[in-house]
């Protein structure tokens, strides 16, 4: 009796192409197989019609075979997977063209996005750390640019909505962790982002807290100048509300750049104190 195969593969597009069945990497031939495939997952369970895959391999002057070595490269893939110990519909045939249908895989960005939404309902729940950990572990999944090396223009294009994705979780999550103290560890994960991403304002204003709340107080007021030089020079537009407000804090030493926990209350002489309540006892920081 022929043994039913049912293994289902797990599809990786966050970083470089790959897929895997069991552990167990699948080879996906070259760069026109990738190509076909990375439009197909960016689509996933819809069909993609065989011209839209042949403005994908071939962005200008696509030669008279096109279509055909479309199918090719399909049929390659198809015959990767089931050498792999997949079932056939890895990639269906669908008018007016291909598809890979939910249940074939799984695809680390559908993964991603659904630990997002869990982490969502869970901060809106009042559960900051159980949160902060689903957050972490769907940006965990991200090991490099999407579909890294397949430089096409609908690849790169299709890409953005999980790079968009990517970088509202990274602002979500630090909206989070500040809430629960974890202003250090934070200062480092946002460093990089900010400087790849010179003109998201909300990136740059949850670093220059961060820093706030870790008493770098300087180096939090460098990342606005930084930020505003940057807007005027390259695009001649000043920094928004959230950023010069939160400025003007910075400089005031506001209470809302202070860790959780810190608050003030008046103290000798009319003297603001800061303080720290800690397993139930009060401990002054600092008089201001």
């Amino acid at each position: 009796m022929t043994r039913r195969v049912t293994d289902r593969v797990s599809f990786r597009i966050l970083g470089a192409l790959r897929a895997g069945v069991r552990g167990e990497a699948v080879d996906l031939g070259g760069r026109r197989s990738r190509l076909v495939l990375a439009a197909l997952l960016l689509e996933p369970d819809r069909p993609v019609p065989v011209d839209r895959l042949v403005d994908v391999v071939w962005p200008e002057r696509p030669p008279a075979s096109a279509r055909t070595q479309v199918a090719i490269a399909v049929s390659g893939l198809r015959r990767a997977f089931r050498q792999a110990g997949c079932a056939g519909h890895v990639i269906e045939t669908v008018r007016p063209g291909y598809r890979i249908p939910a249940e074939a895989g799984t695809i680390d960005a559908l993964d991603a996005q659904e630990r997002i939404a869990g982490a969502r309902l869970r901060a809106g729940e009042g559960r900051p750390a159980a949160a902060a950990g689903l957050y972490r572990g769907a940006l965990a999944l991200w090991d490099g640019p999407v579909l890294a090396g397949l430089r096409r223009e609908p690849i790169e294009t299709g890409a953005l909505r999980w790079e968009e994705l990517r970088l509202t979780a990274l602002e979500e999550v630090a909206q989070v962790e500040l809430a629960l103290g974890r202003h250090h560890q934070l200062v480092g994960d946002l460093m990089g982002p900010v400087g790849e991403h010179p003109y998201r304002e909300r990136l740059r204003a949850l670093l220059m807290l961060a820093l706030a709340r870790a008493g770098r107080t300087s180096e939090a007021l460098d990342v606005f100048q930084e930020g505003r030089r940057r807007l005027d020079e390259e695009l001649g537009l000043e920094p928004g509300r959230e950023l010069r407000d939160l400025q003007t804090a910075i400089l005031r030493d506001d209470p809302s750049t202070q860790p959780p926990g810190v608050r003030y209350c008046a103290g000798p002489r009319g003297r603001a104190l800061r303080w720290r309540r800690t397993a139930g006892t009060v401990r002054v920081i600092r008089s201001c």
